[in-house]
């Protein structure tokens, strides 16, 4: 038993060091192996049998039956599983284990239900693979079957040992050989062949082996001497090898001696220089050993099966002690005698035992359950593993029958039936039918439900009688398809009772297989699931009037945000407009409180959709380059007069590791930063607020960074704390008369930081100040994703064309205003008709596309003028304006074809922006 030290890394690495010395890895499948998993499949009883060597990362197999090589990672795999304990490894139910319910041999093919595996544990205690057996149903091993299963881990480790210790006794005998130039007075043949495989060189051995003088074999090639049938599986070995680059092969097969005694030469073969330098031993006695090994290792005299070996005239040979117990009959009863003569009776099904002597005559094994008579004429059910073993010429060498007693187990089956039969009391439908589908008893409870008797469904189908809508009968016709393949179902189907009420009905199908697997007769198991399918119908309108309202939701939305900012932006824009067009001295304040309230409006507005979409689920954050220093410099400084005015010091302090060059939402990151710092001003008078931002981590894709401002102003009260960040509420009454706000600042900044996959705190203590704190992990920016931000100046904008496209005269005359300062040549469309007529005949640098207009709307403009034929209109820069905020129009902007949008109301800054960006592509 290996020490806990032995599963540790380094071990480890010592253990895949003791399995390559070995040199198996990616070896080509050998005989001695083969007949290892045969010898499993045997003693375990299952299909499936591997002998898997396991590597750094993945499984080899070195032998396997019943299953395709694949690649399974070693990670997922049963013999990972089985290295890490200790003796064999047992898995009854796979589907039940949580380790491998999901593993790709259990949920695809072979569709494995039962594992067990035993550890190849080498000399060294080494645990260099796995030797184990898979069935395809829930099972378990007898002590012996995994007693046995540990003999042949051990017989495995014994032959991957003999191989090492080979292969590295022939590499020395090699050398040997060549130093004393093949001996000729060595037992075995030697010689040197060309490249075509001429015996160039032989030595004496080849007339006590093959009756040939040297002289008669030299000039001859090695194929002279082979057998016929096994010249193709030679050459293309070693075709395959040396494509491989392998330079040194073993491999057995027969010659025929001059005298015609076909005879077994294992032969190590090594190229070199043109030539091949091999020698030949004869192990036709060790082959003979080695068929006696398999018929030996057959008996497996202490298991609990019966085991039966008969010659190739089916008579038998050997039996072993189980076989008596279960029969009664000795080896001296049955030896030379036909086990099939024996052990029939008066219901044995002797069609089936002809059947089965066929197969075998046809070189093909098999499984029966057969009504046997034991020797006291005792009936007995007896499940029979047939095994046809072949000799080298393809013929019937021997069988070997594993015996199993199931009389019990028929017995429980038979019991089952008769209980499925009498199920009269249970509250559930029973319908028993024959193999055709055709009912020959229901009880009380399925007449209770549809209404039916015995007497009116006897003979009939019972989908025809309960469902006659066309609609349900693909579906029933595709289960009794089922049903006739031996398949199980479960299905769901409206019916009709026999007083014409609608019901529903869940059906669960079961066939039952006779010995012959022959469908004999099904079990319908019937429900009515009727009140059931009303709540899914009821949840189904629940969910539909749920959608409508949330749609319903979002249109108000997008309504309510254009109808406001709509008249917002003349308000703002003319504003803008006044204040640039050299106003009185008396006028300047008047302008800049005109101007305050309205952007003061407009927050607030902001404030209220902005929360509307973010509980509509239609705000998703951008990932522009964004420049963190600048955007928190340009925030303190446009916040420094309102510090001013309520005697307050506002200050930054920035921690310059933050790198430049990462990715963000501009626009939201703005957002926080002013609610959190305009209401740290807000609620401060002389005192000090800072905002201070300092890196936590960086990674080469991503960089963290922590949030802090801190006032000093009247701090919120400690039992108010948890309910600040609440919708439309504020720490007491008075603070909305006093200080003004929706009371949705601190919410949308919560909300918004979840967008960020980040949490808030807040520490407070009234009187004394209040701290906010937050951390943000944003993605860097790539240099591929690199986006240059510089932005022409105006002076460019000279002579360029722009057309504006708006319905709104109060809009067409700000943007007028605006853009006629910088130089463009103006033009304006009042409607998505006029619009395109305008492209059509003139040409643009730039196109301002209003969304909502009468007639044709700007997405549907946008559209035709990109459906055009000719590059230019493909290609033209198509601005939306719009006064909506809801999220989704992010995909029609790119759908339609536009390149940006601008939102109303817009600032001067805002259009020469997006402008300089559209004329530096």
């Amino acid at each position: 038993m290996l020490s806990k030290s032995r599963s540790s890394s380094t071990n480890e690495n010592e253990r895949l060091k003791a399995l390559h010395q070995y040199n198996i890895l990616d070896t080509p499948s050998e005989d001695k192996f083969d007949n290892i998993t045969k010898l499993a499949t045997l003693i375990c009883n299952a299909p499936i049998a591997v002998i898997i060597l396991v590597d750094e990362t993945r499984l080899f197999l070195k032998s396997f039956i019943g299953i395709e090589d694949g690649g399974i990672p070693r990670e997922i795999s049963f013999s990972e599983e089985t290295i890490k304990g200790n003796g064999v490894l047992e898995i009854p139910d796979a589907l039940n284990d949580k380790k491998f319910k999901d593993h790709p041999m259990v949920i695809g093919k072979p569709g494995v239900r039962f594992y067990a595996g035993a550890p190849l544990l080498d000399e060294n205690g080494f645990k260099i693979g796995v030797i184990a057996v898979f069935d395809v149903v829930v099972r378990n091993l007898t002590k012996d079957q995994k007693d046995g299963l540990v003999t042949l881990a051990n017989e495995t480790i014994t032959h991957i040992t003999l191989r090492k210790k080979s292969e590295e006794l022939e590499a020395k005998t090699k050398r040997f050989e060549e130093m004393l130039n093949l001996s000729t007075v060595s037992p075995e043949i030697h010689c040197i062949l060309d490249y075509s495989g001429k015996i160039l060189f032989i030595n004496d051995a080849v007339t006590g082996i093959l009756g040939y003088t040297v002289e008669e074999s030299i000039g001859l090639t090695i194929w002279n001497f082979c057998n016929k049938e096994d010249i193709n599986r030679l050459v293309t070995t070693i075709e395959d090898g040396l494509r491989k680059k392998i330079k040194g092969f073993n491999v057995e097969f027969r010659v025929i001696s001059k005298q015609g005694e076909v005879r077994w030469l294992s032969w190590n073969m090594v190229t070199k220089d043109g030539r091949w330098y091999t020698y030949g031993r004869d192990i036709t006695e060790n082959k003979r050993v080695e068929g006696e090994l398999v018929k030996l290792s057959f008996v497996a005299s202490k298991i609990n099966n019966a085991v039966v070996i008969s010659d190739a005239n089916n008579h038998v040979t050997w039996v072993n002690d189980a076989f008596e117990k279960i029969t009664g009959y000795t080896i001296n009863d049955l030896k030379g005698k036909r086990l099939g003569d024996l052990i029939v009776g008066p219901k044995t099904d002797l069609e089936l035992l002809e059947r089965a002597r066929v197969l075998i005559k046809q070189n093909r094994s098999f499984t029966v359950d057969l009504l046997s008579y034991r020797k006291d004429k005792q009936p007995i059910w007896l499940s029979i593993y047939n095994t046809v073993v072949l000799n080298d010429h393809g013929k019937v060498d021997m069988e070997v029958e594993i015996i199993i007693d199931i009389t019990e187990k028929k017995k429980a089956e038979e019991e089952l039936q008769v209980l499925s039969l009498v199920a009269s009391k249970t509250n559930t439908g029973v319908n028993i039918s024959d193999a055709d589908g055709k009912t020959t008893w229901i009880n009380q409870s399925l007449k209770k439900l549809t209404g039916y008797s015995l007497e009116e469904l006897k003979g009939q189908e019972l989908g025809d009688i309960l469902s006659k809508d066309e609609a349900q009968k693909e579906l029933i016709l595709s289960s009794r398809a089922k049903a006739r393949q031996s398949e199980s179902y479960a299905i769901e189907v409206q019916a009709k009772t026999k007083a014409n009420e609608s019901i529903w009905l869940a059906v669960s199908n079961t066939p039952i297989i006779n010995d012959k697997g022959e469908v004999e007769r099904q079990i319908d198991l019937i429900s009515d699931i009727t009140q059931r399918k009303q709540v899914e119908q009821d949840l189904l309108e629940s969910k539909e009037q749920a959608l409508q309202l949330s749609e319903a939701k979002e249109m108000f939305l997008s309504v309510m945000s254009h109808e406001i900012r709509t008249p917002l932006n003349a308000v703002i824009g003319m504003t803008h407009l006044l204040i640039d067009n050299d106003p009185k001295v008396s006028q300047i304040e008047d302008l800049n409180i005109l101007k305050f309230s309205a952007e003061n409006l407009l927050n607030i507005i902001n404030d209220i959709l902005d929360f509307t979409k973010i509980e509509t689920g239609n705000l998703e954050l951008e990932s522009i380059p964004l420049d963190i220093k600048g955007l928190a410099g340009d925030i303190v400084n446009s916040l420094q007069v309102n510090a001013a005015q309520k005697g307050d010091k506002l200050e930054l302090h920035y921690d310059d590791r933050i790198p430049l060059n990462i990715l963000g939402d501009k626009t939201r990151l703005y957002q926080i930063l002013m609610n959190l710092i305009g209401n740290a001003i807000k609620f401060t008078d002389y005192g000090k607020i800072d905002l201070k931002i300092d890196l936590v981590s960086e990674t080469k894709e991503e960089a963290t960074v922590h949030f802090f401002v801190k006032d000093n102003g009247i701090g919120i009260p400690e039992d108010k704390q948890s309910y600040i960040f609440e919708t439309f509420t504020q720490a007491k009454t008075d603070i909305s008369r006093k200080y003004g706000g929706t009371g949705l600042g601190l919410a949308i900044t919560k909300k918004l930081l979840k967008l960020y996959h980040s949490n808030i705190s807040v520490n407070s203590e009234e009187g004394r100040g209040t701290e906010f704190s937050f951390d943000i992990s944003f993605n860097k920016l790539t240099q591929d994703a690199a986006v240059s931000n510089s932005n022409e100046p105006p002076a460019s904008f000279v002579g360029k064309k722009i057309l504006v496209v708006d319905d709104n005269e109060i809009n067409i005359l700000i943007a007028s205003r605006i853009l006629s300062k910088w130089g463009f040549d103006l033009d304006f469309a009042r409607n998505g008709k006029e619009a395109i007529e305008k492209v059509m005949s003139k040409t643009f640098d730039l196109i301002f596309m209003d969304i909502q207009m009468p007639g044709i709307d700007g997405f549907e403009t946008t559209s035709i003028i990109r459906e055009l034929n000719d590059e230019y209109f493909k290609s033209v820069p198509i601005i939306a304006l719009t006064a909506s905020t809801l999220q989704d129009e992010n995909s029609k902007f790119k759908a339609c074809g536009m390149n940006g949008h601008i939102l109303k109301p817009f600032k001067p800054e805002e259009i020469q922006n997006i402008i300089s960006i559209s004329f530096s592509k």
